[in-house]
């Protein structure tokens, strides 16, 4: 998914960082049993590709807190091998961070089985009412040209200020799946989530106007795209997946928000795990 770029800049530290490009979008806010949307001024979102930058050694997890909201690889704490991502919100009115996979991500709604996980560890969170756990959006090729090329976030929030436009979907889709509830606190260790199983998810409808209301909204309900579908989503399981994105922020159910990602899975194979091997982006998007 490509955005009409309108800068480009170096983002900080180690040379071998890539760099980033800004273009306006929208932002969108979502959370409860149906997904809500909350006023904002005019977004803009960063794209970063493959690696945006890594806590060093010497870094304290305390002082990732106070940062700015920023999304990077994090060496500090893993579940697996020695790095995992690290997604900073302090205020979720403000911005959305993501860890995104397009690259390499070919298979379709079915073949994904069962197997949709991601392991977390929640450091910091306004419990009970504002630290819910990250959420997964899935990229649908619907007009089948080989490319995910929705604008999802600008859909989004095109929806939010009551004038949705179908154009910016670009004959695509996406299926975004949550968690129905906050969490009581933070995480002592590390938590495996079964998104599969336990979070609920739904899609913008046939038209691109609105959510497919239709839809049966409950934790578990992705095996419904996988038996029969929504017809009236567009989707079908053999509908073709083509990215993948672990995100938080973009309402207040993400305040002084924190958390690490590792181990992104999808289909029987692990999609985000190493910076060298992950072939992934950071996208980033605020509300200034």
């Amino acid at each position: 998914m490509v955005a009409a770029v309108l800068c480009t800049t170096r983002l900080s530290g180690d040379p071998s960082d890539n760099y980033r490009t800004t273009s306006d979008r929208g932002l969108f806010r979502d959370r409860g049993n149906r997904p809500h949307f909350y006023g904002g001024g005019t977004m803009r979102l960063w794209l970063t590709a493959l690696v945006v930058g890594i806590i060093v050694a010497g870094t304290s997890v305390g002082a990732a807190f106070a940062q700015e909201a920023n999304a990077h690889w994090y060496n500090k704490d893993a579940q697996t091998g020695k790095f995992s991502v690290i997604l900073n919100v302090p205020d979720g009115n403000d911005a959305i961070l993501a860890v995104a996979k397009e690259k390499g991500i070919s298979t379709t709604v079915m073949a994904i089985g069962t197997d949709l996980t991601f392991q977390r560890k929640v450091l910091s969170c306004d419990a009970p009412l504002q630290c819910f756990p990250p959420s997964v959006l899935i990229g649908i090729d619907k007009d089948m040209n080989g490319r995910y090329e929705a604008d999802d976030f600008a859909w989004q929030w095109s929806l939010a200020s009551g004038s949705p436009d179908p154009a910016l979907l670009h004959g695509d889709t996406f299926i975004q799946c949550e968690n129905t509830a906050s969490l009581a606190g933070t995480d002592a260790s590390w938590m495996f989530v079964d998104v599969h199983s336990t979070y609920a998810c739904f899609s913008p409808n046939l038209a691109g106007t609105g959510y497919d209301i239709l839809f049966p909204y409950f934790p578990g309900n992705f095996a419904v795209y996988q038996t029969t579908g929504a017809p009236f989503s567009g989707i079908t399981p053999l509908s073709s997946v083509l990215a993948l994105k672990v995100l938080a922020g973009g309402s207040p159910s993400w305040m002084n928000f924190s958390s690490l990602v590792d181990k992104v899975t999808m289909g029987g194979s692990t999609r985000v795990d190493e910076p060298n091997n992950s072939r992934s982006h950071f996208e980033h998007v605020t509300s200034k």
